[in-house]
């Protein structure tokens, strides 16, 4: 009997973050039928906290392997640990520019794509690593063909090809568009089912039994961006122009349209502590966001950490403006009082009360 492995994933929690892992489990009864996996998902810039914690777990010695997906870790005590305890029985599968060259120092365990000329996505990078397993033939082809246009889906959104290639079809920019709406409508905790539910069928049978919500989220998708773009505020920054706006969703589709509505160079959007950030090509945000926001990413998509809350922020400038206002009328209704309770003579210049009393003397 061929030895079981039990695949630890870590990965991102977008949908590309997702349909990594989930692509492994959906191929796990024709390609790793003695394998068992166990995912665990973090925002972006937590990755080396969680393999910190993981690290130290008593259950460590039960995994065999571990992959990470559309995530690199920062340091290199993650990548010692790595080495450490899974020596030859770790991979990463991720394609973000900033952290390319810690990848190099470990190339051999990370998995670059088949084709150089087309922008990677992790699930596509998954793609293609199981393609070369030995019992990929065995897969049905009707079902490689609807998993590999998937996986095409995710990969075109993710890169932003969806927006940016202009040799892609309309039926497959359209599609990529309403899958990721479809993820991002499902809360957090349902995203893992929602994307193997996804996996399990086609995207033309799935797209048959969801028209009315997806038609519906694309109205509500214009209606939000609509409201939304009203309040873009513009900035100068090193020779740089930025639009800025707060958005808790649809970031991405937000940025761009920013920057097409907007003569700007990069567009940031804010959600509490969170920044996504996408460019033209005139400034590489993905560098930018590392040196001023702790991030990374690519070129022209990028996301970032705040080190405040500018949701609280704005809260608290309402409760000071309140508070202040508070204190104007105090001052005010204290100043209308004493006027009303104030005689015609106390109101009288000195020296016309003085001659008003010397007439009334005299009479």
């Amino acid at each position: 009997m061929a030895n079981k492995q039990h695949i630890k994933i870590f990965s991102h929690n977008d949908l590309d973050g997702f349909g990594a892992p989930v692509l492994l489990k959906t191929l796990q009864p024709y390609l790793f039928k003695n394998a068992t996996f166990d995912l665990t998902t973090c925002s972006a810039g937590n990755l080396d906290r969680e393999l910190s914690y993981w690290f130290r777990q008593p259950s460590l010695h039960q995994y065999t392997d571990v992959f990470i997906a559309d995530m690199t870790p920062d340091s290199d005590y993650s990548f010692q640990q790595l080495e450490q305890h899974f020596p030859n029985h770790w991979l990463i599968f991720d394609h973000h520019e900033s952290e390319e060259k810690l990848r190099q120092k470990y190339r051999q365990n990370c998995i670059t794509p088949t084709n150089t000329d087309i922008n990677p996505s992790a699930t596509s990078l998954v793609w293609d690593w199981v393609s070369q397993n030995v019992n990929f033939s065995n897969i049905p082809s009707k079902r490689q063909n609807d998993l590999h246009y998937l996986v095409e889906l995710i990969r075109a959104y993710d890169t932003w090809d969806w927006k940016n290639d202009p040799n892609m079809d309309s039926a497959t920019r359209l599609a990529a568009d309403e899958l990721n709406q479809l993820f991002w409508f499902y809360p957090l905790s349902r995203s893992e089912m929602f994307v193997t539910e996804v996996f399990g069928t086609s995207w033309e049978q799935y797209r048959q039994n969801n028209s009315l919500l997806i038609n519906t989220l694309n109205g509500r998708r214009q209606r939000y961006l609509d409201k939304h773009l009203k309040s873009v505020l513009t900035f100068e920054l090193d020779g740089h122009s930025f639009g800025i706006v707060y958005a808790s969703d649809y970031k991405s589709e937000i940025a761009h349209a920013l920057l097409k509505n907007h003569p700007v160079d990069a567009a940031l959007v804010i959600d509490n502590r969170s920044i996504s950030l996408r460019s033209n090509g005139k400034l590489d945000v993905a560098s930018f966001s590392e040196k001023y926001f702790n991030g990374g990413g690519h070129s022209d998509s990028a996301g970032g950490t705040l080190e405040f809350n500018p949701v609280e922020t704005g809260e608290q400038a309402v409760i000071d403006a309140l508070k202040h206002q508070f204190e104007i009328n105090k001052k005010l209704e204290k100043q209308e009082k004493e006027e009303s309770s104030s005689t015609f003579a106390d109101n009288l210049d000195p020296e016309i009360a003085a001659k008003l009393a010397s007439l009334f003397n005299n009479n």
